[in-house]
């Protein structure tokens, strides 16, 4: 193939050609046909010497697996394993075109000696959940005259999975290190009365009641036997219900309304795992594409973020399928928080709740509204924006009629936007903390 460089031979050839025919001058001709003849017979010469079956390129990154927002070092080797020479190789390494280059180059063009390899690094940061791939590599020969060159594609990939962000447990850990978790969020532990550490009072002697409990001292003041009561702490189970329909898309890039249930979703596994609660999610939209159990055990938190990691808004919310999935794994009793939009049609959504609630556990939807998370207002001209506050206005009625509907079955629903989204998710899960709803 032609590069700019012969595409400009061709071009010139081409004018000192034309040129030497209109003023009838036999050197112009003969420099324009000199030149394409050049091009011309130079072609299948390169041709027959363009092979880079003995080119094999080695790609290596320090991990598979990241977090959204962190870096990514990437080492590409080179190795000529044929006996020939080449003059001029550029090797070309892809990546993901949402990601960003932050140091060096993905690319570079050297000489290669037989049986000898070049190598290069570059460092990304990834950007956007999900599964990417690097790759494929393009090397490029060129001939020394740099008229022509030949391209091969090697189609060997490395996978790489972004987990969602981090930083939301970050801050988290910083304002806890900084003993201000309790003062912002209101930090408790659920305690019951039983074989505990913690005092809790004294009651009255029961026939049956172990006398190492008796405290002998407060029995001689009050005349009666009574016993020491002790505090012992409870454990509460919660499944994190994460809606990946479509209208969960919506929003600007980056944050969507399903990229904030998401980061709600890691941050109440992260919390629910740092004080020994059972925290599991359901990913689901029309199917059940991923469900993590709730448990303790050390790759919890690993399992969960992959489940997150491919979850996409695509089809549409099928909340009584959902339900049943669920509750068909789940015997214990549970707190299931719903992070869904609420745009579908209530009656399916009424039927799934009546579910929970027949099964003996409790829930609560936080649910973005669609407008909070879209363009704002001030951004429309007149006509866009009496559609905008009427379309508004109409979503909001609708969704207080399904918030009233399922205040008769016990459960609530929280409207958040993406500044209440985060705290929302902490709030609804220090307040079952106080409540001891769910507890094994």
């Amino acid at each position: 193939m032609l590069t700019h460089r012969g595409f400009v031979v061709v071009f010139a050839g081409v004018l000192f050609l034309t040129s030497g025919f209109s003023f009838f001058n036999f050197y112009l001709t003969l420099l324009g046909v000199y030149l394409l003849v050049g091009l011309v017979v130079t072609l299948p010469l390169f041709a027959m010497t363009a092979n880079l079956s003995g080119i094999e390129v080695d790609r290596q990154i320090d991990k598979v697996k990241v977090f959204s927002g962190d870096f990514l070092r990437v080492k590409v080797t080179i190795k000529n394993t044929s006996r020939r020479h080449f003059d001029f190789i550029e090797v070309h390494d892809q990546y993901p075109e949402l990601w960003i280059l932050a140091i060096g180059a993905n690319f570079i063009a050297s000489r290669i000696e037989p049986g000898g390899s070049i190598t290069f690094s570059y460092i990304l940061q990834v950007r956007m959940r999900g599964k990417y791939y690097l790759g494929p590599t393009e090397v490029i020969m060129r001939d020394r005259l740099g008229l022509h060159y030949y391209k091969r594609v090697l189609k060997e990939q490395t996978e790489v999975l972004v987990y969602p962000t981090w930083k939301d447990v970050r801050r988290l850990e910083a304002l806890g290190k900084q003993r201000q978790l309790g003062l912002m969020f209101g930090a408790h532990r659920t305690k019951v009365i039983g074989m505990g550490t913690d005092f809790a009072g004294f009651r009255e002697y029961q026939p049956g009641d172990p006398f190492r409990n008796i405290d002998w001292k407060t029995s001689a003041k009050r005349g009666d036997l009574v016993v020491k009561q002790y505090e012992m702490e409870k454990n509460i189970q919660i499944i994190c219900m994460v809606d990946t329909s479509g209208s969960m898309g919506n929003g600007y890039p980056e944050n969507t309304k399903l990229e904030y249930a998401i980061r709600a979703a890691v941050l109440l596994t992260h919390m629910g795992i740092e004080r020994k609660d059972l925290v599991g999610t359901c990913v689901f939209s029309d199917i059940v594409h991923a469900f993590v159990p709730p448990s303790l055990k050390p790759n919890h938190m690993y399992d969960v973020l992959e489940a997150l990691a491919i979850a996409e808004p695509v089809g549409w919310s099928d909340y009584e399928s959902a339900i049943s999935y669920v509750t068909s794994q789940t015997k214990k009793r549970t707190y299931i928080i719903w992070l869904t939009d609420l745009e579908e049609s209530p009656a399916p959504l009424l039927n799934a709740m009546k579910k929970v609630v027949a099964n003996g556990h409790r829930a609560t939807i936080i649910s973005p509204f669609g407008p909070w998370f879209e363009a704002p207002v001030g951004q429309f001209g007149p006509v866009e924006k009496v559609l905008s506050e009427a379309v508004s206005e109409e979503l909001w009625e609708r969704r207080q009629k399904i918030t009233r509907a399922l205040a008769r079955f016990g459960i609530n629903v929280v409207n958040v936007g993406p500044e209440d989204f985060l705290p929302s998710i902490i709030r609804q899960y220090e307040m079952a903390k106080q409540r001891g709803v769910a507890m094994f």
